[in-house]
C-alpha cells in the first residue's frame, strides 16, 4: 500500500474512533440521561393509561360462536333494543299524533281550489252564452238574457256535462238554466259574491268531515248577505256547498314533534360496567356486534381519538409535575437518578391503579392506594413535592376508576394526608401512626364524599378505606428499601435505622474503640441540637456524627481518646507518619462506609468532617523536630472536600467543639462558650465553611446550641468527702465512688 493510502486508512480509524468516543461520551451525559428517562417514563404513562383506559378489542363474527366472555368495560346503552323501543314509541306517537285534530291546520290550498272551482264553474256558463251569442250571429246573447227556456234548457244539459267533466262537481241541468238566462251583470255578481262566500267559509272555518254541514248552513248564510238576484240564489247555493268539504291537513312538523318526544321519553337500556354482553359459546348476533361497536371492541378499526386522548392527558399529567419541578426543584430535573425516582413512583402509581381498575368489583376502585405514591415521594424526596404529587395520583385514581368524582377526590384526600404523616419520621411507631391516620381520612372521606356524589351507599364501605390507608403505609414501607438501595438515596427511616447502636458497625466502634465510640455519640447530640435550631436534617446529622469516625477502628489505639492510659505510640513515631495515620482514618472511613453501603450522604459526612483541615499538632512538632526545612503542609492536610452541605459542616464543627472543650481545665459555662465561639470562627477564617450554606446568624445559633449541651454535660458537681462508717471501716461510699 502506497504511503497516502495508509495515512488516509489511519485517518480513517482515527475519525471512526472519534465518533464512537463522540456517542459513548454523549450516551454518558446527564442531558441525554434526562432526555431518555423522560421518554421511557412519559411511554410507561402512556400505555398503562392505554390498557386501562382503551379496550381490548375482540374479533368475532355474526352467526358464529364467540371464543371468549366479553364483558362490558364501561356503562354503555344497548343502542339495538333502545333504538327499536324509541322507533315504537315514534309509530304510536304518530298515530296519536294524526287522529287529534290539534295538529291538523286550515289549508290556503283548499280555499283557492274552492274559488277556483266557482269560478270556473260561472266561467263555463259565460263561455256557452257567449258560444250560442256566436252562433246566431249577435253579441247581446252574451249580455242579456235572450235565450229562449227551450234552448236554455238543451244548452244547460250541455253545460251541466261540461262542468261535471272538468270540476268533477255534479249539478243538474234544470238547476243551471238561470246562469244562461239572466243578465250578465246579474251572472258576474253571483260569480263574485259565491266565490267570496266560499273562500271566507274555506279560510276562516276549520272544517273536518263531521263539520261539513255546519259549514254549507254557513257559506249559505253568506250568500244570502252576498247581494244574489233570487233568480241565482238556488245554483249558486249549490254551487258553492258542492264547494264545501275539509278543509284541515294535517300539520307534519307536530307530528315530527310529537315523534321526536315520545322516543326522547324512552328511558336507554343501559349495559353496565362489567356485564356481560356475549358468553363463550353463544351465537353471536348482529345486537352483539353493534354493542362491541360502540365500546370499542372491535378489532375492525383503531381508536384513534382514544389513543390520542390517552397521550394528551398523558402530556398534561407530565406538564404539570414537570413544571413544577422546573420552577421549584430543577436539582431534581438535572439529576437523572432523582428524576428517575420520580417517575418510577408516577409509573408504580399508574400501574396499580390500572391493576385494581381491572378487578370486576364496583368499589374496588376505592383501594386505589394513591397514599402509597405520596408516602414514597415525601420519605425519599420532597414533602412539597409529595402534595403536587397527591393532586396527579389523585386525578389518576379517578380516572382510571371509571371517572367516578368520588373516587378522585377519597384518592386526593388521602394522598394528601399521606404525604403530611410521614413528612417527619423520627421513630418506627411514627409509620404506624401513619397508617392509621391515613386509614382514618380515608374512610372518612368516603364517608363523606358518597352522598355528595350520589352514591349515599358508598358509606357502607367506609372500611375499605381503612384498609387502603393501611395497605398504602406497609407497601411504601415493604418498597422503601429498594428504592434506597436502587436510587441510592437517603431516607428517615434509613437514617433511623442506622442510628440503632445495634448496627454492627457501630457495634464493632463500641468495642474496639470505645473511646470513639463516646466521642461519637456526644458529637451526634451536639450536631443534632444545632441542627434542630437552624432547619438543618437532624436524622441525617445525628446519624453522620455517629458514623464519621469509623475509620479509627481500623488502628483505635493510635488515637488518644482510645488509649486509655496506655503508651502514646505516636511517641515513639515519627510526625510525619503520626500525621499520615491521623490523616488515614478519614479514607479507611470512607472505604468502610462503601463497604457497608452506607447512604451517600453519610459518606460525604465521613469525608468532608475535616475539610481541608491542617493537623496542627503534628506539623509544628515536625518543624520542631527539623527546623533547617520547612515540612511539606499539603503531607499534613486532609484531603477534603470541605463541607458541601449544612449538616456536614454542622458534624465538622460539633466534632472539633467537643474534642476541644475536653481539654479544658475547669470548663465552666463562660470558658466553655469563648471557647466554642473561638472554635467556629478559626474554622470559618481558615475557609472551612466557604463552600456550605451556613449563614453568620446560622454559626451563632449553631454556637447557643453548642454551648447548651455541653453546658449540660460538663456541669460543676459537688466534691463529696470519702466517709467511712463507724462498722464499716475502710469502706468508701458510693457517693465517695461516684
Amino acid at each position: 500500500m502506497s504511503a497516502p493510502g495508509k495515512i488516509a486508512q489511519v485517518k480513517a480509524k482515527a475519525g471512526h474512533g472519534s465518533s464512537l468516543d463522540r456517542i459513548r461520551t454523549y450516551s454518558e451525559s446527564a442531558g441525554f440521561q434526562r432526555g431518555v428517562v423522560a421518554a421511557v417514563v412519559l411511554g410507561a404513562l402512556i400505555i398503562i393509561l392505554s390498557m386501562a383506559l382503551l379496550p381490548r378489542k375482540v374479533d368475532v363474527e355474526v352467526g358464529q360462536p364467540s371464543k371468549v366472555d366479553i364483558e362490558a368495560p364501561r356503562d354503555v346503552v344497548n343502542r339495538p333494543r333502545t333504538t327499536a323501543l324509541q322507533e315504537e314509541a315514534g309509530k304510536q306517537a304518530v298515530k296519536k299524533a294524526t287522529s287529534s285534530p290539534e295538529n291538523y291546520d286550515i289549508s290556503p290550498a283548499a280555499s283557492i281550489n274552492a274559488e277556483d272551482t266557482v269560478d270556473m264553474i260561472f266561467g263555463k256558463a259565460v263561455a256557452f252564452r257567449r258560444l250560442y251569442a256566436g252562433s246566431r250571429g249577435s253579441e247581446n246573447g252574451i249580455t242579456s238574457g235572450l235565450i229562449k227556456p227551450d234552448e236554455a234548457r238543451k244548452l244547460a244539459s250541455g253545460l251541466s256535462d261540461d262542468i261535471r267533466r272538468d270540476t268533477g262537481v255534479e249539478l243538474p241541468s234544470s238547476l243551471l238554466v238561470p246562469l244562461l238566462t239572466v243578465p250578465l251583470p246579474d251572472l258576474e255578481a253571483a260569480r263574485t259574491g259565491t266565490k267570496q262566500a266560499v273562500g271566507a267559509v274555506m279560510r276562516e272555518i276549520r272544517i273536518s268531515r263531521d263539520d261539513v254541514p255546519a259549514a254549507r248552513s254557513a257559506v249559505e248564510a253568506r250568500l244570502s248577505a252576498a247581494g244574489i238576484t233570487p233568480e241565482l240564489m238556488p245554483v249558486a247555493s249549490a254551487i258553492a256547498k258542492s264547494q264545501i268539504g275539509p278543509n284541515l291537513v294535517l300539520n307534519p312538523a307536530k307530528v315530527e314533534r310529537a315523534r321526536q318526544e315520545a322516543m326522547q321519553a324512552v328511558e336507554p337500556i343501559m349495559i353496565l360496567k362489567g356485564q356481560t354482553i356475549v358468553r363463550r359459546g353463544e351465537i353471536v348476533t348482529g345486537e352483539h356486534v353493534a354493542i362491541l361497536q360502540d365500546l370499542g371492541l372491535l378489532r375492525s378499526r383503531v381508536n384513534y381519538p382514544g389513543i390520542t386522548g390517552v397521550v394528551v392527558l398523558s402530556l398534561v399529567f407530565a406538564g404539570i409535575l414537570g413544571g413544577y419541578l422546573y420552577q421549584y426543584r430543577r436539582d431534581i430535573i438535572i439529576d437523572p437518578r432523582l428524576l428517575a425516582l420520580m417517575g418510577t413512583l408516577v409509573i408504580l402509581v399508574a400501574g396499580l391503579s390500572a391493576m385494581i381498575s381491572m378487578i370486576p368489583w364496583p368499589r374496588a376502585p376505592l383501594l386505589i392506594p394513591a397514599a402509597f405514591g405520596s408516602m414514597l415521594v415525601a420519605m425519599t424526596l420532597d414533602g412539597r413535592l409529595a402534595i403536587i404529587s397527591s393532586i396527579i395520583f389523585g386525578l389518576l385514581a379517578g380516572i382510571m376508576g371509571g371517572n367516578a368524582l368520588s373516587v378522585t377526590v377519597v384518592s386526593t384526600i388521602t394522598a394528601i394526608t399521606g404525604a403530611f404523616a410521614v413528612t417527619r419520621v423520627g421513630e418506627r411507631s411514627d409509620l404506624v401512626r401513619a397508617g392509621l391516620i391515613v386509614g382514618a381520612a380515608n374512610a372518612i372521606a368516603i364517608a363523606g364524599v358518597g352522598p355528595i356524589a350520589g352514591d349515599p351507599e358508598i358509606i357502607k364501605s367506609s372500611y375499605l378505606g381503612l384498609v387502603n390507608g393501611i395497605g398504602s403505609t406497609v407497601l411504601a414501607i415493604g418498597l422503601l428499601p429498594f428504592l434506597e438501595n436502587l436510587f441510592h438515596i437517603t431516607t428517615s427511616i434509613r437514617l433511623l435505622e442506622l442510628s440503632n447502636p445495634n448496627q454492627p458497625l457501630l457495634k464493632r466502634l463500641l468495642m474496639e474503640a470505645p473511646g470513639t465510640y463516646h466521642h461519637s455519640i456526644i458529637v451526634g447530640n451536639l450536631a443534632e441540637a444545632a441542627a434542630a435550631d437552624v432547619g438543618a436534617d437532624t436524622m441525617l446529622v445525628r446519624a453522620g456524627a455517629y458514623y464519621h469516625d469509623i475509620g479509627k477502628i481500623k488502628r483505635p489505639y493510635l488515637f488518644v481518646e482510645n488509649q486509655l492510659m496506655q503508651d502514646n505510640p505516636h511517641d515513639r513515631i515519627s510526625p510525619s507518619l503520626s500525621a499520615l495515620v491521623i490523616l488515614s482514618h478519614v479514607k479507611d472511613g470512607v472505604e468502610l462506609a462503601r463497604a457497608r453501603r452506607l447512604p451517600q450522604a453519610i459518606v460525604d459526612i465521613i469525608m468532608q468532617h475535616h475539610g481541608t483541615g491542617l493537623v496542627k499538632y503534628f506539623y509544628h512538632k515536625a518543624q520542631e523536630a527539623n527546623q533547617d526545612t520547612v515540612p511539606d503542609e499539603s503531607d499534613f492536610r486532609y484531603p477534603g472536600p470541605r463541607p458541601q452541605s449544612r449538616e456536614a459542616a454542622i458534624v465538622m464543627l460539633a466534632d472539633c467543639v467537643e474534642a476541644g472543650v475536653r481539654s479544658l481545665s475547669r470548663p465552666t459555662p463562660g470558658r466553655i462558650e469563648g471557647f466554642v465561639r473561638k472554635m467556629i470562627k478559626d474554622q470559618l477564617t481558615s475557609g472551612q465553611l466557604d463552600e456550605c450554606d451556613l449563614t453568620f446568624k446560622d454559626l451563632d445559633i449553631v454556637a447557643r446550641a453548642f454551648v447548651r449541651v455541653l453546658t449540660g454535660i460538663f456541669h460543676p458537681r459537688v466534691e463529696y468527702p470519702a466517709v467511712i462508717a463507724p462498722k464499716d471501716k475502710g469502706i468508701m461510699s458510693k457517693e465517695a465512688q461516684g
